[in-house]
């Protein structure tokens, strides 16, 4: 196995020199306790001569962690740092801020607030987990000053946006378009053996590699229709996309589709039960599309049977995956990381990283 780079001024330059290109980087974890926040803190730190701008997907800001009652880590700030957040947290925020912006109103978490930090300390951060508020937070966020977002996202809540590629956020002058780049994190809680969590973390990140949808060129004369009409389930035959309704797993999917369906595409998740009910109804597709990575649920069995169907797999908006962070913790069976690099390393393209450590692998 490679050695890991040392650590020093070299370490911390490698690292930045990957994340400093994109404009918004996405924090998420294969499993609670995988060190999700541990490595959005790190990443904080490495931009000291920047101003970030931090928000999260939803809320996910526990003091303990719920099933082992350990402590979580909280999110540090330090001063010009701007965070979008929820008012409801205030009361429970040391008055280390001063707040630049309110609008909106969540039902649950109050007005949403553009904060300045003015002194160093710690944050509870609720964002928004609508794409339209995020987008216009963010907005918002840019316009205060932010030069690079970090989103404090969880792989179940990405899905509508956190795994693009590109964000659009709409401004008062033009449409901006910025490059987002994917954190990962598992660890031991992913399983209860480095064989359970090798494998668990290869099926994710396998799903991360699968090549995007592209639209081929026809001739002017007969150019072809392979534009995915995105906001609905539909099949693609002859040439033509075809609409299906919303919810598939309780269709009549032989009397809805043809015995040879050359491409099928699912606006929402791709399930177990979806694939068994195509299966049973003699209408697997020659390629299935998805959105994103995130709206692939089969399990790893299911996953398995249908790539040996030479089903083909793909995405409309592949994500930048940059690094992979990793974890030793476990309630029971910790397993330490150079032993998780060494099972991860021949599977991957992108750095390994223990935080704690600072210890970095490289592909």
């Amino acid at each position: 196995m490679k050695a890991p780079m040392p650590k020093s001024k070299a370490w911390k330059t490698e690292l930045r020199s990957r994340l400093s290109m994109f404009s918004n980087l996405i924090f998420a974890g294969l499993v609670k306790n995988a060190g999700k926040t541990t490595a959005l803190n790190a990443v904080n730190d490495l931009f000291e001569d920047r101003t970030l701008g931090l928000t999260s997907i939803g809320y996910d800001g526990e003091a303990k962690d719920a099933i082992y009652h350990h402590p979580k880590p909280s999110i540090s700030v330090r001063p010009g740092q701007l965070v979008l957040t929820a008012e409801r947290f205030l009361s429970e925020t040391s008055k280390n801020y001063e707040i630049l912006d309110s609008w909106g109103h969540h039902p649950q978490f109050g007005s949403w607030l553009i904060l300045r930090i003015t002194s160093p300390g710690d944050i509870r951060m609720a964002g928004p987990s609508s794409l339209s508020e995020l987008l216009e937070g963010i907005s918002r966020l840019r316009h205060f000053g932010a030069a690079q977002i970090h989103v404090d996202g969880a792989l179940n809540r990405l899905s509508h946006i956190s795994l693009n590629s590109t964000l659009q956020l709409e401004t008062t002058n033009n449409l901006e378009i910025l490059s987002s780049g994917i954190i990962l994190s598992t660890g031991a809680a992913l399983g209860n053996t480095l064989k359970e969590v090798a494998e668990r973390t290869q099926y994710s990140l396998e799903l991360f590699e699968l090549p995007a949808y592209s639209v081929s060129v026809g001739s002017p004369s007969n150019p072809p229709q392979l534009d995915v009409p995105v906001n609905n389930n539909s099949f693609f035959y002859q040439g033509i996309w075809f609409p299906l309704p919303s919810f598939l797993w309780n269709q009549d999917l032989k009397t809805l589709l043809p015995s040879q369906v050359e491409i099928l595409y699912l606006k929402g998740a791709l399930t177990d039960s979806i694939y068994f009910a195509l299966r049973a109804a003699g209408r697997l597709p020659q390629e299935l599309i998805t959105r994103t990575p995130a709206h692939i649920l089969l399990s790893p069995k299911v996953w398995s049977g249908l790539k040996s169907r030479g089903i083909r797999v793909k995405v409309l908006q592949r994500p930048n995956l940059l690094l992979l962070t990793l974890s030793p913790w476990h309630p029971l069976t910790p397993i330490p990381t150079e032993l998780l690099a060494e099972a991860l390393l021949p599977m991957v393209k992108v750095p390994l990283i223990d935080i704690q450590k600072q210890h970095l692998w490289l592909p």
